[in-house]
């Protein structure tokens, strides 16, 4: 059972689902993932860890949703056979998209990244242009996770189209219990976007774990006990990555700006002292350097807009080198890259 898409194909057999990029899609050496400084991207940063998202907590209300399956003739099949009256089919269609989904979601997380560190709009989107960006080295990251079942492909665009679900599944019954496998309709609905997503440039690193637990879907009202509780349980899909797959770490254009920072005093050649703002946000920023200053010696960039062959674009400008991070101030060399 198979499905051809324009950058990938997915397979099933026997339950075991195989994804394959096409052989005219050039796998990137190096991948980004872009990050504004907050308490939990910080954190993640000091502990060496990624985040896995579930598909209710992506940007696309179209990730993991199955809308894209057709589900006319299946359900007309499966209501026949199993002698449901008609006037059931919408509660049956609602239940059997639960059923199937639920087990296959819970398990799965994603990892998003993007082929380039130059793309504007993730930029702005992303880090408000005063985030950063970690560049990993693909086969490094993929080696972090070679003990999970894990898939990696690039996302497909287009304008989305059903799949008839009656293709692409089998259904067993054995004393009136009903086993669904719809492995290529649930991975086509997480290989998918719509064409205006394509300025991401999406590849994604999927991993299977049943430490994972479930997540609500925004659109079920929970309690404040419960969301609590989902908020921990997301903290699960924080897993450990090789220090080594990072590259680099590239600071926005704006990453140094007067909301940060409030006194710029040169004390050396190329080298300065800059003086927090005391609020709330200034213990973050002074974590940040400080663990950049400690385990990411020579790896801190800084991107600029330049002009060159006719046209304005994002590139590497500075080498940034943390010298010292007190409660005060930070000391930072900047030099040409």
């Amino acid at each position: 059972m198979k499905i051809e898409l324009e950058k990938i194909s997915i397979e099933a057999e026997d339950q075991k689902v195989n994804i394959k990029i096409n052989d005219d899609i050039e796998l990137p050496e190096n991948l980004y993932k872009y990050y504004s400084l907050s308490a939990r991207a910080v954190e993640s940063l000091e502990n060496k860890t990624i985040h896995f998202g579930h598909a209710f907590s992506m940007n696309d209300l179209m990730d993991g949703n199955f809308l894209l399956w057709d589900f006319n003739s299946f359900l007309d099949t499966f209501m026949y056979e199993m002698r449901l009256p008609r006037s059931e089919k919408r509660n049956v269609h609602r239940q059997l998209i639960k059923d199937i989904s639920n087990g296959f979601l819970k398990y799965l997380g994603y990892f998003c990244l993007c082929e380039n560190y130059g793309n504007d709009l993730l930029w702005t989107h992303y880090t408000a242009e005063q985030g950063y960006c970690l560049e990993f080295n693909r086969e490094k990251l993929l080696e972090s996770f070679k003990e999970y079942q894990r898939y990696f492909f690039p996302i497909n665009y287009n304008d989305l189209q059903k799949i008839n679900l009656q293709d692409y599944s089998e259904k067993t019954v054995v004393d009136q219990k009903v086993s669904i496998i719809a492995n290529i309709p649930l991975f086509y609905s997480i290989a998918n976007k719509e064409k205006f997503w394509s300025y991401e440039k999406e590849w994604r690193l999927v991993i299977r774990d049943e430490s994972f637990t479930a997540i609500e879907n925004p659109q079920v009202l929970i309690s404040d006990e419960q969301k609590k509780i989902q908020s921990q349980n997301l903290k699960s899909r924080n897993l450990k990555v090789d220090k080594d797959s990072v590259n680099r770490v590239i600071l926005a254009t704006l990453f140094f700006n007067n909301d940060r920072f409030n006194e710029n005093e040169q004390i050396a050649n190329k080298t300065f002292r800059l003086r927090f703002v005391q609020n709330d946000k200034q213990k973050e920023l002074q974590k940040f350097l400080t663990i950049l200053m400690n385990d990411f010696t020579d790896k801190v960039c800084q991107v600029e807009k330049v002009v060159g062959d006719d046209r304005i674009f994002r590139d590497i400008k500075y080498k940034v080198e943390i010298l010292n991070v007190t409660d005060k101030f930070a000391e930072i060399r900047f030099l040409d890259y």
